[in-house]
């Protein structure tokens, strides 16, 4: 788990929009997996196993968990049953609780960021991205999303977390890397630093 750290204005989420095939950098490489890739659109991005949770969710509110998750995929047309039960497989190997038929506009902030992450998920992604994943959530919701990222660290992924919390970054990451005005200034082991470094 990688705390991308730095003032509003640093350049995380532009750095992460490029990653997600958002935008397009001027210059540089992208290297997934120690292969060098270009990244030219989100679709891209899901191909490389790289999905982004954004701080304002993209979901339809007057949709289901389920056809959230499924929505722009070829698998809308398939049976609700079986979409059903892959979505509870899914959700049963990450931790994550969600109801595949409760509409979106009948969930609380923290079950809406589940049904993102379950539908970069569903895509197959194992590089997650989450731009600021806590700036709406309570203390409690917090430590769930934290128990859920570190099921997911321990099931291979990949996980980024932009984030300008110092102590959420001790509580989470193993690595953390900080950016100020565009550039990368340091990435330092977790363990081997503290808050005031």
């Amino acid at each position: 788990i990688l705390a991308l750290l730095g003032e509003n204005g640093s350049g995380k989420t532009t750095l992460m929009n490029m990653l997600s095939g958002i935008y397009h950098p001027d210059a540089g490489t992208t290297c997934v997996s120690g292969r060098e890739v270009v990244v030219k659109s989100p679709s891209d991005a899901a191909a490389l196993g790289i999905g982004m949770i954004h701080q304002h969710f993209k979901l339809v509110d007057a949709f289901s968990a389920m056809d959230n998750i499924v929505l722009g995929t070829r698998e809308r047309h398939v049976k609700a049953r079986l979409l059903r039960k892959r979505i509870e497989q899914l959700s049963q190997t990450f931790g994550l609780a969600v109801e595949p038929d409760k509409k979106i506009c009948e969930m609380s902030v923290s079950e809406k960021q589940t049904v993102e992450i379950l539908k970069v998920l569903y895509r197959g992604a194992r590089i997650l991205i989450l731009d600021e994943p806590t700036a709406v959530l309570t203390p409690q919701e917090i430590e769930k999303l934290f128990e859920i990222l570190r099921r997911m660290k321990a099931q291979g992924c990949a996980i980024i977390i932009i984030t300008h919390k110092l102590n959420e970054v001790m509580a989470i990451s193993d690595r953390v890397t900080v950016l100020r005005k565009g550039k990368s200034i340091a990435t330092v082991n977790t363990a081997e630093t503290d808050e005031q470094q």
